[in-house]
Parts: structure tokens; C-alpha cells; sequence
């Protein structure tokens, strides 16, 4: 797990004609060693910016960003991405997708160290795959519990997520809600994860950051008052109603 400390992030990307628009604007945040974040803000705001920035896929050119006084590129980070279909290989079975990380030279792990990490996890967690089936052979749930598994293999100090479970029905995505929870509550490493769906952003964050519209920055932080663990039947809740209620207002607010 890891302590992120994100400070005065600027981002301008270039359009065609060579305009430059502002995606990311003055946007700064401390995040807790452990911590699960959410966050949720109007479509095209920049979170996806936001996440590539974290994790070092987008260069920074304007502000800091330090995961345990580590910039983005030396840190260790994990990116799971909403299209589970495409970050997964077709013609590489579920178990040695998962095992991806430890066949790149650049890693020096053996692969029976790998395959230990792996059976560990999934008694661990109580988690049942079929690991040599093909990622085609799989439902959308397995698929991406392959991308999340892949992506804890090597132990990351943060994992971004990247509307993981929008492409799934609505049973499935409760599911793999769960499933998540316990992965943190076990594993203890930061979360930050986008969502489009307020009830899920709520529902599974410590802090929820409410984001401004384009170019985005911080607009509110709602610390989540409910205790853990937590049930679905919480979406019951008057007070569930009332906080959902209360950051859409928010969102919808003119900045």
C-alpha cells in the first residue's frame, strides 16, 4: 500500500489545429496509506487523464505527483482498464495472462514464485478459476477478476481502476463489487477507482472526490459515513438516499 500526494496537477493536451485544451486544472490531493478512493464527475471531465497521469502512462509536464516519495515511473503500479476483452491476450490461457508480469525480463521473478503468489491468492480470497481456460471460454466477471489478479501478482503499491465493471451487467457488477471489497480489505492496497455510477462510487469508497466539469479539479471530498463491512442492503438506507442525493446536486452545481 502506499501514501500519494498529488500537488497543483496541470494538463493541457493539443488539438489538431493546434489549439491546446486544459483537461486538468490546479488539481491536488493527499491520499492515505490503504485508503479506497472514488471518483465520480461529468463524462469527458478527465478522470481517465487523471488515472494515466498516476500511473505514468501521461508524462506530467505541470505539478507533482509522489507515491511514497516516488514518482509515477519508479513507482510500482497497477492500471486495470474498463475494456476487460482488449487488456487481456486471446491466445494466452486465464492462468498465464495472469502470470504475464512475472515472463518480462524486466521482472525478476521465477515463474514457481509466481504460480505460489497465485494459489495463495486464490485460497486466500476463496476464489475458484478455471485457469487454463481461455480468456473467449470465460464470463465478463472472470475476465476482469483475471485483469484484477493480474494486476496483484506483483504486488503494487496502488491500483487504479478505470470504470472496471461498467461493461458488466448489473448482477455481475454487484458481484465483482464484493469480491473487490474483500480483495482490498485482505490485500490492504490503495485503491483509486473510477466510476460513472454514483451508488457504486459511494458504496465501496473511504472518500468519495466529487470532480469539477472540464478542465476538472477537486469540487468536494465526502468522507463515506458508513461502517465496514459493508451490504448491499445499505442502498436501503435514508441516509444512503439523502448522501446519493446530495453529491449529484453537487456535481450538477454550477462550478
Amino acid at each position: 500500500m502506499a501514501k500519494i500526494k498529488i500537488d497543483n496537477l496541470i494538463k493541457y493536451y493539443s488539438s489538431k489545429n493546434g489549439d491546446s485544451l486544459q483537461v486538468i486544472n490546479n488539481f491536488s490531493l493527499e491520499i492515505n496509506n490503504g485508503e479506497f478512493i472514488t471518483f465520480f464527475g461529468p463524462n469527458g471531465c478527465g478522470k481517465t487523464t487523471l488515472l494515466n497521469l498516476i500511473s505514468g502512462i501521461t508524462p506530467i509536464e505541470n505539478g507533482q505527483i509522489l507515491i511514497d516519495s516516488k514518482t509515477p515511473t519508479k513507482a510500482r503500479t497497477g492500471m486495470i482498464f474498463q475494456n476487460y476483452e482488449e487488456s487481456l491476450m486471446p491466445w494466452l490461457s486465464c492462468e498465464d495472462n495472469i502470470l504475464f508480469p512475472f515472463s518480462l525480463k524486466i521482472r525478476k521473478f521465477e515463474r514457481e514464485q509466481g504460480k505460489e503468489r497465485l494459489n495463495n491468492l486464490l485460497k486466500e480470497l476463496n476464489l475458484e478459476l478455471p485457469l487454463k481456460n481461455y480468456p473467449y471460454q470465460l464470463s465478463g466477471g472472470q475476465q476482469q477478476l483475471v485483469s484484477i489478479l493480474r494486476t496483484l501478482i506483483y504486488n503494487p503499491d496502488v491500483i487504479l481502476m478505470d470504470e472496471p465493471f461498467s461493461a458488466l451487467d448489473y448482477q455481475t457488477r454487484s458481484f465483482m463489487q464484493l469480491i473487490l471489497l474483500d480483495i482490498w480489505h485482505k490485500e490492504k492496497t490503495t485503491i483509486l477507482f473510477v466510476s460513472h455510477d454514483i451508488e457504486e462510487a459511494i458504496f465501496l469508497a473511504d472518500r468519495l472526490i466529487l470532480l469539477n466539469s472540464l478542465p476538472t479539479s477537486v469540487k468536494e471530498i465526502v468522507t463515506i459515513p458508513f461502517k465496514r463491512p459493508r451490504e448491499k442492503t445499505i442502498f436501503e438506507l435514508d441516509d444512503f438516499y439523502h448522501l446519493k442525493t446530495k453529491c449529484l446536486r453537487t456535481i450538477e452545481r454550477v462550478n
